[in-house]
């Protein structure tokens, strides 16, 4: 096993056990409301009255919580077939929500939310899926390094001349953060990276704002 292939099995280690730790606390909510509703049923056999509020309110949680596993797991069984072909035509607008989703837990760990911008669909890339999804998540991981303190981490997939392109922008306090992305730890592997997939990315030197541009499907 080469470098590389140490590094994508990094990422996919990465990615699913930040995953299953999303499932694990969906089942621990769901195990605690169905306990609830037990302790209400048993109050109810020895008294005969029931808090029927309470009871909707926990059974909500519960369908809650379910709905939240069934996206995960879907968001899951997605990543899982990235691996499916060396080369995929995709929606760059439908990659960028998927990264969202699977940065949600690290952003959450820093205090940082990500959200995505209103994206122009039919952004078309044909590309490594995993790669690319490799290359997504670094290029937060490089906004997230220059975030001291808790922020937004706003993607935008967008045509830049002809070709498709993601544009990252790291806000605090609604100020893009200071200090250029290319001095954080993470920017040397997402410049790489991104070469890897024959794009280039462009970044200015006073704020964590930039634009990681990806080839034109079907180009060359």
């Amino acid at each position: 096993m080469d470098a590389s292939d140490n590094r994508e099995a990094a990422f996919l280690a990465k990615i699913t056990a930040s995953t299953t730790h999303e499932i694990r606390n969906v089942l621990a909510i769901v195990k605690e409301s169905a306990g609830l509703i037990g302790d209400m049923l048993h109050a109810f056999a020895e008294r005969g009255s029931l808090n029927s509020e309470r009871l909707l309110r926990t059974v909500g949680r519960i369908d809650t919580q379910v709905a939240r596993g069934a996206n995960i797991v879907s968001n899951l069984n997605r990543f899982a077939h990235s691996l499916d072909n060396a080369l995929d035509s995709i929606d760059l607008a439908d990659e960028v929500e998927q990264i969202a989703f699977l940065c949600e837990r690290f952003a959450r760990q820093g205090g940082h939310q990500v959200q995505v911008q209103s994206e122009d669909p039919g952004l078309m890339v044909e590309t490594n899926s995993l790669r690319l999804h490799m290359t997504l998540f670094t290029a937060v991981e490089c906004c997230f390094e220059r975030m001291p303190e808790p922020g937004t981490v706003t993607m935008h997939a967008a045509r830049w001349g002809d070709a498709p392109s993601v544009e990252f922008v790291a806000d605090i306090g609604g100020r893009v953060a200071g200090g250029a992305p290319t001095g954080v730890a993470s920017w040397s592997r997402l410049e790489e990276l991104v070469a890897g997939l024959g794009g280039s990315v462009e970044a200015p030197e006073a704020e964590c704002r930039f634009r990681v541009t990806l080839a034109v499907a079907g180009a060359g």
